[in-house]
């Protein structure tokens, strides 16, 4: 409280810009903003308001625990107990057959899916019913089903015994519904190993059913193998007669094929053969390679002559070649001469006539090439078409070699298949015979069940400790689901948050109520008897009262209150000059106690002999000339209309120091009134006439009274109660804050400080309290 006071001193003190009563005026705000400021930072999260959350509804918190734990007492009475029994199964991987001693010591394939197999097995309704079966447990009560009453009832009375007869001895299907629902099957992870468990209300049946399911889960496990083995034994049989006379029938077509075809020597027919065609298809290759590049020289040849070009050097002949270094020589000559002389001169006429005799010379040349190069190209291609019929005759030879041989290989490796088949079925059937002797199983039982020693459910503590949790879950979010939807503010640290607004005091809920008044003793003339208490009011309302009797009054409420109301006064006083004069009491709501708060405000700066005016400004419901026991015709209402003065509108009081400017007529035109100039001189006049002015106004949030006073005053403070909302105490910051007014900060009004359930505050009342006691022994 004293650094929050510390801060308001700071924020209260006079400004060399100060504003006056007249016009308007530029407040700067820095202690609230920043507080503001300060707790939206701050409200992100905080594990204190959770703390707070749920110590405030730790009733609901405490009734929904004990109806858990209620709830768990009543399951734990009525529950009939439970035993179970467990037995650990031991499921190794199937080996291989005893019969087959060379693979017994190998190491067994892994088998994934068998380990899962034989959980599913444990559970199936197939075993439940030969445990129920060889224990009768259909006959008893926990395990009967409504098999046989259901149909019984159906149907008329010979259809009943009918039912009834054919359901003798056969296993009901919810007595095998009820039995899996008690049967736990719990592999052990990373092992082979296998918990099997059975709940029973009967102590002494759940460790049987469990050794019984052991015993009878092996005895399942022999029997399937044995079964299996004898069905593949007669399934070897079958077949086996049946390859018997394939096979024979397979040998003797291969031997009938061999001899109709020769097929004796067939292996050196087909070589012999096959060699002859490989060298006659690698001649062909040869012949085609030969047959290409012969036919490209001819085309090359007939194209070069084609354009008349010169040929190459590959093609070319030893003639063509002198005759091509003539012409070229012969072409320098007339080159040389053309230089001398003109075309027509007889030399040059010369060896252009040699030119042209050498260019046919050339010609012919060439024509006798490409004739050579033709006759080559068809003598190749003679032999190509040579080679390719006898290579086609030998492949036809080859292929019906081959087509022998096929069959032949075909009708053989048909009868080895066939005997390979008999032999190895013969090899099972006897390896099958010798295994339907044996009886071997992978699965053992490691631990037998035993007789438990206790029941199993109900687990009472765990019970009582889930249902402690639960209700405390449960409480928790019915804390918080009704703090979420409550809508009315509880602590100050709430207003701070959501105003930004600091706490000038906390006022506590009055226990006396005496007629709505303020509480006052009156010290009588001699003889005239000991004090006495006319009224009292510790919250505000509209009843009336008595006229107080002569004599001097003192302000003297309860001691809480008066307590509370000093801190208020000091709050005030911390940090003012004699410029803060005039401070406006308003309240976001009707009925939040901003009238006794006034007047007890007003009271206590009197009591310091201290000039202290209260202006009743509420001129719709006026409340404050009978609250203080006095009566005026004339009041504030009178003096903005300019019918009265300043001095016929004030009114003394019974208690000393104190006067007051009641309300006046009451006027539907009250806002109206206030934009009077009227207004500021007379608070002008009463700032110089009395040391403090404290005016009561209307709720700020359905009228406009309070923000038109608050332009002239220089501080205001707002009532917050129990009955607050979240919403109008916001918005009526807000419309305080538009109009640039200055808030001393907030009372926190009807606070019950027996029941407060947060912070520091709940320390009020050990003071109070002690404050009180000490005023009764005095």
């Amino acid at each position: 409280m004293s650094q929050k006071l510390q801060k308001l001193t700071e924020a209260l003190r006079p400004d060399a810009s100060a504003p006056s009563l007249a016009g308007p005026r530029e407040l700067t705000l820095p202690y609230y903003r920043a507080l503001q400021e300060e707790s939206e930072s701050a409200g992100a999260f905080s594990l204190q308001s959770y703390w707070r959350t749920i110590h405030a509804r730790r009733r609901t918190i405490f009734w929904a625990v004990a109806f858990a734990l209620a709830a768990a007492a009543i399951y734990n009475f009525v529950r009939v107990p439970t035993y179970r029994a467990t037995a650990t199964i031991q499921i190794d991987r199937e080996g291989r057959d005893i019969a087959r001693l060379d693979d017994n010591y190998a190491r067994p394939l892994e088998q994934p899916d068998y380990i899962e197999t034989q959980y599913k097995v444990l559970r199936s309704r197939t075993l439940a019913r030969r445990v129920i079966g060889k224990l009768e447990l259909q006959d008893r009560k926990e395990f009967q089903g409504g098999a046989l009453e259901e149909a019984a009832g159906a149907g008329t009375e010979g259809e009943r015994n009918f039912a009834a007869s054919a359901l003798v001895g056969v296993i009901p299907p919810a007595s095998v519904d009820i039995f899996l629902d008690r049967l736990g099957v719990s592999p052990g992870k990373g092992t082979r190993l296998v918990d099997v468990s059975f709940e029973s209300v009967d102590r002494r049946l759940s460790p049987l059913i469990v050794n019984t399911l052991a015993e009878e889960y092996i005895e399942l496990n022999l029997e399937t193998k044995w079964n299996a083995t004898q069905k593949a034994s007669s399934w070897l049989e079958q077949q086996l007669s049946q390859l018997k006379a394939k096979l024979e029938a397979s040998e003797t077509t291969l031997q009938s094929y061999a001899a109709r075809h020769s097929i004796l020597f067939v292996e050196e027919r087909k070589d012999i053969t096959t060699e002859k065609l490989a060298q006659l298809e690698d001649e062909l290759t040869r012949a085609e390679a030969d047959r290409i590049r012969k036919q490209s020289g001819t085309i090359l040849i007939a194209g070069l002559l084609e354009h008349s070009s010169a040929l190459p050097a590959s093609l070319s002949s030893e003639t063509y070649q002198n005759y091509q270094a003539t012409l070229a020589e012969l072409r320098g000559q007339y080159s040389q001469l053309l230089v001398t002389f003109a075309p027509g001169y007889p030399k040059v006429e010369r060896v252009q006539r040699q030119m042209d005799e050498m260019g046919r010379a050339i010609q012919e040349e060439k024509e006798r090439i490409l004739d050579s190069v033709r006759e080559k190209y068809q003598l190749a291609l003679n032999r190509e078409e040579l080679l390719r019929a006898a290579a086609r005759n030998q492949r036809r030879l080859v292929y019906r070699i081959s087509d022998d041989f096929i069959e032949y290989n075909i009708l053989k490796r048909d009868a080895e298949t066939n005997r390979e088949l008999y032999e190895g079925l013969l090899q099972r059937l006897k390896e099958a015979g010798i295994s339907a002797g044996l009886r071997a199983s992978n699965i053992s039982v490691l631990d037998p069940a035993e007789l438990p020693r206790q029941s199993y459910r109900p687990k009472k503590l765990l019970n009582f400790l889930l249902a402690l949790a639960g209700g405390l879950m449960l409480g928790a979010g019915l804390a918080f689901a009704q703090e979420h939807l409550n809508t009315l503010v509880r602590t100050p640290e709430e207003v701070e948050q959501l105003t930004g607004l600091s706490l000038l005091a906390v006022i506590p809920r009055g226990k006396e109520m005496r007629h709505g008044k303020i509480v006052m003793k009156l010290s009588r003339p001699a003889g005239h008897g000991a004090e006495t208490t006319p009224g009292s009011s510790a919250d505000g309302g509209d009843g009336g009262g008595q006229t107080l009797a002569a004599g001097e009054a003192r302000w003297a409420p309860e001691a809480a209150l008066s307590e509370a109301y000093r801190t208020l006064r000091s709050s005030v006083l911390l940090g003012s000059d004699e410029s803060m004069r005039r401070l406006l009491v308003t309240s976001a709501q009707p009925e939040e106690g901003k009238t006794s708060v006034s007047l007890h405000l007003a009271c206590s700066l009197a009591q310091l002999d201290r000039r202290v005016l209260v202006i009743d400004g509420d001129m719709r419901r006026p409340n404050c000339d009978k609250r203080l026991g006095v009566s005026n015709d004339q009041g504030l209402a009178d003096f903005l209309q300019g019918l009265a003065q300043f001095d016929d509108v004030v009114t003394p009081t019974p208690i000393p120091g104190l006067s007051l400017i009641p309300a006046g007529r009451t006027s539907a035109t009250a806002s109206d009134l206030l934009y009077s100039p009227r207004l500021a001189a007379l608070l002008q006049e009463a700032g110089q006439r009395f040391d403090h002015v404290v005016i009561d106004s209307p709720p700020s949030l359905v009228l406009s009274d309070a923000r038109t006073i608050s332009r002239l005053v220089e501080g205001v403070i707002l009532v917050v109660s129990d009955e607050t909302e979240r919403s109008s105490l916001v918005r009526t910051k807000q419309t305080f804050d538009e109009a640039q007014v200055r808030f001393l900060g907030f009372v926190m009004n009807r606070v019950d400080l027996d029941n407060l359930d947060y912070g520091y505050y709940k320390n009020y009342g050990y003071y109070y309290a002690y404050s009180s006691q000490e005023a009764t022994r005095q």
